[in-house]
């Protein structure tokens, strides 16, 4: 039997670096539909939230902040599908898990390892299992899981039903995102961040982490 110890991952940033992809993904269905390209730095910066959240804030940013106007929903809608598509068929063209990754999540296999990302479930798993991790885990929550995501307190309510958590679970929310801790933060999960992921490490101690982690086995000094 598994341990009722709780340990939930993010994913893009925390077990996968995926910015590649990501990257390359959005600026190509940028210039697709007449925006410039936008650097590296600035689409790491919009990663957390959802595909959704990084179109709107890609296309804004490609469009220098200049309109005062909302960008045309349509627009939008129509670049989120194709950037959707085509982020689909090169998940991991060059995406990498980190180090660790692998080692970490044997190590703690006996506990109750879940996966909660704001990326779409479909592609979560998918890239779960083209890396062979996909058996590490007792449950994979993605953005569009539910009509809400992280950190919508609806998220945690459906892990605990799902797993059938008792009342007073122990567990670890490791992120590297601002989601990330405040979803831990509602879940009464302790907060731990990583220093390598998607997100500057001044950003994530104001956000009133618990821990800050350099790479993943160091969580073996946590629990």
């Amino acid at each position: 039997m598994k341990k009722h110890d709780l340990i939930c991952y993010d994913f893009d940033g925390t077990l996968c670096n995926t910015l590649p992809d990501i990257v390359n993904s959005m600026n190509v269905v940028l210039e697709q539909n007449g925006f410039q390209k936008i650097p590296l730095e600035r689409i790491r910066s919009f990663i957390g939230s959802g595909i959704s959240k990084l179109v709107e804030r890609s296309v804004y940013c490609a469009l220098a902040g200049e309109q005062e106007n909302p960008v045309d929903p349509e627009m939008l809608k129509k670049v989120g599908k194709e950037m959707s598509e085509y982020y689909s068929a090169h998940l991991v063209d060059n995406s990498y898990l980190y180090e660790d990754t692998i080692d970490i999540l044997e190590y703690y296999s006996a506990y109750t390892q879940i996966v909660v990302s704001n990326k779409p479930e479909k592609m979560v798993t998918a890239m779960l299992s083209h890396f062979g991790i996909l058996k590490y885990f007792d449950l994979v929550v993605g953005g569009d899981t539910l009509d809400v995501c992280k950190p919508d307190i609806k998220v945690w309510e459906f892990v605990k039903e799902k797993m059938q958590l008792p009342i007073n679970v122990r567990g670890l929310m490791v992120g590297d995102s601002i989601p990330d801790i405040e979803f831990g933060k509602i879940s009464g999960l302790t907060t731990v961040a990583v220093t390598y992921g998607f997100n500057d490490v001044p950003v994530l101690k104001e956000a009133g982490v618990d821990h800050m982690i350099d790479k993943l086995l160091q969580l073996k000094e946590i629990i």
